[in-house]
């Protein structure tokens, strides 16, 4: 069973992950922690989660948006609600995205227990994943967490102890695509949502390593059928 904890107070974060830990119950095998929604989706894209703890408040998208999102992967995900407010302004939505249990800062580990305790009854076994050691999950995680890098497949491969030949025909066969096709799919994913943003398109060439804006533009423009301006224009 799969645990993932979402707040961006990594102190806090890291907290209830400890607590969980030293409970001890059967059958959860991983405890992930991520710092904000952005890396938690990266997480949900690649891996089955059977819980999720969040917080409501979290920079860009509060938690409810966030169990929306992640249950586009896990569609019998259990979810706990962490919030500082004893009048919930979100109620409705939570009922109707099926939340579990609501947990009032500042909660303690009883309180945290009996909460999971009820959302691990709800857990259904045939959504518990056996075979997440997947190499080639594990690198495509790696890819979207240092899109801003270089991201180089003999690294990669090193990694994984397997070899160059190895790891790229591996790579084909699980995802229908080549190695480097998928971090400049990746890639051009980054731009679009960092346009959405107003991000300047000199920005997104500098943080996706393009160098210059022409470099860039034309592989949006290869990507995607149409410039960067033309994109922001209209969406």
């Amino acid at each position: 069973m799969r645990i993932l904890i979402v707040d961006d107070d990594e102190i806090n974060c890291l907290g209830i992950r400890k607590w969980i830990e030293h409970m001890n119950f059967p059958g959860v095998r991983q405890i992930e922690a991520a710092y904000c929604a952005e890396d938690a989706l990266v997480y949900a894209r690649l891996y089955q989660i059977n819980i999720l703890i969040t917080d409501i408040q979290m920079g860009n998208m509060n938690g409810l948006d966030l169990i929306e999102r992640v249950k586009e992967y896990s569609p019998n995900v259990v979810s706990l609600i962490i919030t500082a407010y004893a009048r919930f302004p979100y109620a409705h939505r939570a009922i109707q995205l099926g939340v579990e249990s609501f947990l009032l800062k500042p909660f303690g580990k009883e309180e945290l227990k009996s909460a999971l305790e009820k959302a691990i009854a709800k857990v259904n076994p045939k959504d518990i994943k056996t075979n997440q050691d997947n190499p080639i999950q594990w690198a495509r995680l790696y890819v979207q967490e240092h899109i801003d890098s270089d991201v180089n497949m003999a690294v990669i491969a090193n990694e994984l102890n397997l070899s160059y030949t190895y790891f790229s025909k591996l790579f084909r066969q699980e995802t229908g695509k080549s190695f480097s096709a998928y971090v400049v799919e990746m890639k051009m994913q980054t731009a679009m949502e960092m346009l959405k943003e107003d991000k300047s398109i000199a920005e997104i060439a500098d943080y996706l390593g393009y160098g210059t804006r022409q470099n860039f533009s034309r592989a949006f423009s290869n990507y995607w059928g149409c410039s960067p301006n033309a994109y922001k224009k209209k969406k």
